[in-house]
């Protein structure tokens, strides 16, 4: 099963690879030049001025983290929380998930399944790639950011510890890996690969903007837990406080979870 699954591994990493090389130069070359911003705005002393453009009511929302990511640590990190950034790892991750039904609708999985290939293969590939080329796009970021901040940033500027990258990425990876591995279970239970990514899609967006109106809004704020984007608070870590193990556990777990049902689901299922 290994060396099945290592081979569609390697053909689904070919298809996949265009896409995954330019969103990681992307958004390696995006934290570069945030650490170029940052010294900019620390030159010309504009974080103060910054923080009084921010409304009092959004303040009161924030709390001290607002402060925190008006500095030049703060302005560093954005890449790892940046919506934007967060869409796009979160539609990468989406993409690579939903490749079993892709196969399904196209009969690619007629031609693999001839073959004396594990059903369980074709889940593992897109397991290891989820994790694989997330991973390495995580790296890269981390690496842009440590590379701004030793050769172009003044020494007189006290830099962010490497812990609150380390935290971020690791952060920003557990939220993409929960609802990567959601998306591979509608995969496995589906037909087509567009149902599969609009269930993954639309249910992001959905626990996106719970987990918003649970922050501002008291009577869904338990409702809004069952978001997986609960778990995902990196303004915390901007402000200092240390990587809350417990919230990276329940979204790996939820991952987990949805790695096994794609398991059963595509063994059990008709193909």
């Amino acid at each position: 099963m290994i060396r099945a699954t290592l081979v569609l591994a390697s053909h689904s990493f070919r298809r996949i690879r265009a896409i995954a090389v330019a969103i990681a130069v992307v958004l390696a070359g995006f934290q570069f030049l945030l650490t170029q911003v940052a010294v900019v705005l620390e030159r010309d002393q504009a974080f103060g001025a910054l923080s009084s453009l921010v409304p009092d009511f959004m303040r009161s929302i924030a709390g001290p983290s607002m402060v925190a990511f008006m500095s030049f640590g703060g302005i560093v990190a954005l890449g790892y929380f940046h919506p934007i950034v967060l869409a796009s790892l979160l539609g990468l991750g989406i993409a690579i998930a939903t490749e079993p039904a892709a196969e399904i609708e196209s009969r690619f999985d007629d031609l693999t399944l001839t073959r004396p290939v594990p059903r369980g293969a074709v889940i593992a590939r897109s397991v290891i790639l989820l994790v694989a080329i997330v991973g390495s796009i995580l790296v890269l970021m981390a690496a842009a950011t440590f590379t701004g901040l030793a050769c172009c940033t003044p020494s007189t500027v006290q830099r962010p510890p490497v812990a609150l990258f380390r935290a971020l990425a690791i952060s920003l990876g557990a939220i993409v890996w929960c609802w990567g591995a959601l998306a591979l279970a509608a995969a496995a239970a589906v037909r087509r690969r567009a149902v599969a990514g609009s269930l993954a899609g639309v249910g992001a967006l959905a626990g996106f903007l719970l987990d918003y109106l649970g922050r501002v809004w008291d009577p869904i704020s338990r409702i809004s837990r069952l978001s997986p984007f609960h778990y995902f608070e990196p303004m915390p870590l901007v402000a200092g406080s240390p990587l809350d193990v417990r919230n990276v556990g329940i979204l790996f777990t939820v991952g987990v979870f949805g790695v096994v049902a794609a398991y059963v689901i595509f063994d059990r299922r008709d193909l």
